[in-house]
């Protein structure tokens, strides 16, 4: 069971890497494997080698030594949201860009509107506690909303659905770009 969910989980990684969701070391990626374990991206994982995931425990432990910097975030979700099975920490280019000027992501486009809706763009000013800071404002607003954005730094997303988390996240992307173009950034 393990084994094909994997592959499925490789192939819509793929897709979302050729799309540029994912970069090395910035980004992370988890699927929810039993009550109290769950697959993420290595800290040190080339996406798309042959061992780029490691299965960790919620409660951090020793299997968290080669897990990615966003596994406390990633374990968090799981623990309260018992409908995420799928997270990811996307850095589309587009919506990076769109947030270094914006303090809320409000889509012009249909799918954009529709699936996405208004997001309030959140913004760290502590760039000595970044990661820290990063973890406190997903954790307090995951909860409310499937979608956290956060200035120039990407977007963490959770879904119940592997093809659906893909396509929030590219529609996020592809209005990210419409609304560039549009405002003229």
């Amino acid at each position: 069971m393990k084994e094909e969910i994997k592959k499925d989980y490789e192939k819509i990684l793929k897709t979302l890497i050729q799309k540029r969701m994912f970069h090395i070391y910035q980004t992370s990626f988890s699927i929810r494997t039993e009550n109290d374990k769950f697959l993420i991206t290595k800290s040190d994982a080339l996406f798309l080698e042959e061992e780029m995931f490691t299965e960790i425990h919620y409660k951090k432990d020793l299997s968290w030594k080669e897990a990615s910097s966003d596994a406390n975030i990633h374990s968090f979700i799981y623990q309260k949201i018992s409908t995420a099975k799928f997270i990811a920490h996307i850095f589309p280019i587009n919506l990076v860009t769109y947030s270094l000027y914006h303090r809320q992501f409000k889509a012009l486009d249909f799918y954009g509107e529709t699936v996405i809706g208004n997001k309030k763009i959140y913004e760290i000013n502590d760039s000595k506690h970044f990661i820290e800071e990063v973890e406190n404002v997903v954790q307090k607003n995951i909860l409310k909303d499937e979608i956290v954005i956060i200035k120039g730094y990407g977007a963490y997303i959770y879904d119940r659905d592997l093809k659906e988390l893909a396509k929030k996240a590219s529609i996020l992307e592809n209005s990210s770009k419409i609304l560039l173009k549009v405002k003229n950034v």
